[in-house]
């Protein structure tokens, strides 16, 4: 059952990788004898109305938007084209890379949206870094990304400082789980068979 909160309908799937680590495309990547991008796609379908997935390399769904991220501009780029044809107030932000979301953390981060007025929901995890996937970013951040861009900033990481954020702290490390390396694969093969 879909939540009721109009301000936050849409989720993008970066998915524009070159996947140079693993040594393929990683929309490609299977977990369980599933595609990783099949499985995020099916489990985010019961909390969003509006899917996009940004990617490099054509990509096709029934109900999925698509949109392209310019190469070599990495993971900001994905979000800023998605936030433009983002219907919804807030965006949340995951990776075909990540497959082990928490559709109940997501809930989660609806609810502080609904009760703080920010341009973004982030995670702190333990070692204290700012997580910035698997969060929330408002329509809004597009200008700020923009400029970013425009000045050969592409870490996620110096548009944060720019932001006005809600942090909490993370619960499980499970979620912020990726698959780089092909022995990645093992261990989310094994934090899968542990309940990850």
């Amino acid at each position: 059952m879909k939540a009721a909160i109009t301000r936050t309908d849409s989720a993008l799937i970066l998915a524009g990788g070159k996947g140079a680590r693993i040594g393929y495309d990683k929309k490609e990547l299977v977990l369980d004898g599933v595609r990783v991008i099949d499985k995020l796609i099916g489990a985010l379908r019961t909390s969003f109305d509006q899917l996009i997935v940004s990617s490099n390399t054509p990509f096709e769904r029934e109900g999925v938007v698509t949109v392209h991220d310019e190469l070599g501009a990495g993971p900001l780029a994905g979000i800023f084209s998605a936030l433009k044809v983002c219907t919804s107030e807030y965006l949340y932000v995951t990776a075909c890379d990540m497959p082990f979301i928490s559709l109940e953390y997501i809930e989660k981060l609806k609810e502080i949206i609904l009760q703080h007025d920010v341009e973004a929901v982030v995670t702190r995890r333990k070692d204290g870094f700012l997580e910035p996937f698997n969060a929330f970013y408002k329509a809004s951040c597009a200008d700020t990304i923009r400029e970013q861009l425009a000045a050969g900033e592409y870490k996620i990481g110096y548009l944060l400082k720019k932001l006005n954020l809600h942090i909490i702290d993370a619960v499980s490390e499970d979620m912020f789980f990726n698959i780089n390396y092909r022995e990645d694969l093992d261990d989310a093969q094994l934090r899968r068979m542990m309940g990850g």
